[in-house]
């Protein structure tokens, strides 16, 4: 990865980190490094993916999205899940806020029957 492709989607993956708390750009550029995370660019937007592999089934799962919501919609999430198909996944999610529903439902995504529920034990 080039010097100048990291400073156009640092400031963009460093939003979307803002609403989790489970990794930092460091850690996110090792992952994308080790090959165990894609990278997708847009003009104005950037995407990280990871498969998670499961006894059963394979996974994509959008791990973080940032930048323009038209472009990240309408041009690379279907290339996203074409690349998530070719790779024999047999669903593709999106962990984000909740905003995403409302983006995502009219496009064939739903809510899965699952919840996860978090209790602070450090701070809480």
């Amino acid at each position: 990865m080039s010097v100048k492709l990291w400073r156009k989607v640092d400031p963009l993956i460093e939003s979307a980190l803002k609403y989790q708390d489970e990794h930092d750009l460091d850690s996110i550029k090792r992952e994308i490094f080790l090959k165990q995370a894609q990278l997708w660019e847009g003009e104005k937007s950037v995407i990280i993916t990871q498969i998670d592999e499961y006894p059963k089934i394979k996974k994509c799962r959008i791990w973080i999205a940032a930048g323009d919501m038209v472009e990240l919609v309408e041009e690379m999430l279907p290339a996203v899940e074409e690349w998530a198909k070719k790779e024999n996944c047999y669903t593709i999610g999106v962990v984000g806020r909740k905003g995403w529903s409302r983006v995502l439902l009219d496009k064939g995504y739903e809510e899965p029957r699952l919840s996860i529920l978090e209790k602070d034990l450090i701070n809480g």
